[in-house]
């Protein structure tokens, strides 16, 4: 297919770092990565928009939207408590939180969020539980949750112990319960080109799904979070929607900061996406 025009794109993909390993100087805890991704609260606060800030937070938002009533939640590498203050101000309605993390120094961040939260809205609106633990081992006893959050995190494990905490995530969730799981979707046969250099391995989809259906899981939906470069990102919706999204894409690239752009066009996208959040249920 031709070039689609698409006008000026500031936005040019996901930072391809030219490495197949871990970048050193790396925070890490044994073989995990616990690089931290950027606080995107404090970020947008002091005027800094960056695509994978906007992806974070509407990762984050679509998820507390999707809390049912009641819900028991289990927040998988939680770090400093990202998914608490949109499940504060709009899911104030679930059970529980708990959140997961192998390294003692983010709880103390989360412990320090959620302690501000109470403060700001007045009162703890859920149970709010961390503990410290490697989520490639047997999880702490819970009940099992209706809500499994796993964002951004899956990438910063080896691949056996990712595989391991998939399986325990599935273990851990109700019969109707929900896993939200979002990572890189990096092509190819390993050792892959890793998209961020503070990555320990990335996952391919086909490979990714395998290792759900074992588990036990089926996947429901899949959500693009990040597109790649522009052109393409043109090209694949004119192939997938017609010509006319190619247009629709040119009017937002020239009328919506990049940042935004990003997300929404990549919402579109699907398997063709560089990053996305995969909606998981048990298998019937």
């Amino acid at each position: 297919m031709g070039g689609v025009p698409v006008g000026k794109v500031n936005y040019t993909g996901p930072a391809r770092e030219q490495v197949c390993s871990t970048r050193p100087g790396t925070p890490m805890m044994g073989p995990y990565s616990v690089n931290q991704m950027d606080d995107f609260y404090a970020a947008l606060g002091s005027g800094q928009v960056k695509p994978t800030g906007i992806m974070n937070y509407i990762q984050r938002l679509l998820i507390a939207e999707r809390c049912p009533p009641g819900a028991r939640v289990i927040d998988v590498c939680c770090g400093r408590g990202l998914q608490l203050p949109v499940l504060y101000r709009y899911a104030p309605h679930i059970a529980s939180y708990l959140g997961l993390d192998i390294a003692g120094p983010h709880l103390d961040d989360a412990h320090a969020r959620a302690r501000e939260l109470d403060r700001a809205s007045g009162n703890r609106p859920f149970s709010v539980e961390f503990v410290q633990c490697d989520v490639a081992s047997p999880w702490p006893a819970a009940p099992p949750a209706d809500v499994v959050i796993y964002t951004s995190a899956l990438e910063h494990l080896p691949r056996e112990a990712g595989a391991a905490s998939l399986r325990h995530a599935a273990a851990a969730l109700s019969p109707a319960g929900t896993l939200f799981l979002s990572t890189p979707n990096t092509p190819g046969d390993p050792p892959r080109l890793l998209q961020h250099g503070v990555h320990v391995y990335e996952w391919a989809d086909a490979e990714l799904r395998a290792v759900l259906a074992g588990a036990g899981l089926a996947v429901q939906d899949a959500i693009g979070l990040l597109p790649p470069e522009p052109e393409i990102t043109a090209q694949l919706l004119a192939e997938q929607y017609g010509p006319g999204a190619a247009s629709w894409y040119a009017r937002l690239a020239a009328a919506i900061p990049e940042p935004f752009l990003a997300t929404v066009s990549a919402a579109a996208l699907g398997l063709a996406a560089a990053e996305i959040m995969y909606v998981c249920r048990s298998q019937p």
